[in-house]
């Protein structure tokens, strides 16, 4: 875009990704960030809950992300039978190694998908129990 005189963003990284959930599976899917990708519970301001919006924080142990799972059933979001959906809404995280990925999501047990050519490293998608399609690229293989 040619300069315009409109002052440029700068972006420095994600602070979070707000994700809505049915309020009858935040269990799982909190039990889904948890006990897959490895994320800790985070606290919550209790305002959150006055106001009527159930739902959980979680974020990495670095604390450099954070996933805000929204508890609320008038918001769209997919069903948890979607398909791992690539080309679809998704939201995509840089981690360490891919080979850890692939180990971690055999060791338990969870399907996921690995496109390898499109952008010259793998792409690896996971899907979660609301029917959120997640893509993870590794910092080097």
């Amino acid at each position: 875009m040619a300069d315009s005189g409109v002052p440029a963003l700068r972006f420095h990284g994600l602070i979070h990704e707000g994700v809505p959930v049915a309020r009858t599976n935040l269990k799982a899917c909190v039990r889904f960030y948890q006990e897959v990708l490895g994320l800790k519970l985070l606290p919550r301001p209790k305002a959150l809950d006055e106001i009527g919006v159930p739902g959980a924080w979680l974020g990495d142990e670095h604390d450099t992300m954070q996933i805000h799972l929204i508890a609320k059933d008038d918001e769209m979001r997919p069903e948890s039978a979607a398909p791992i959906a690539p080309a679809g809404r998704h939201t995509a995280w840089r981690i360490a190694s891919a080979k850890v990925f692939r180990e971690r999501m055999r060791a338990l047990g969870v399907p996921f998908e690995e496109v390898g050519s499109l952008i010259g490293q793998p792409q690896l998608f996971v899907k979660d129990p609301q029917g959120y399609t997640w893509e993870f690229q590794a910092l080097a293989e």
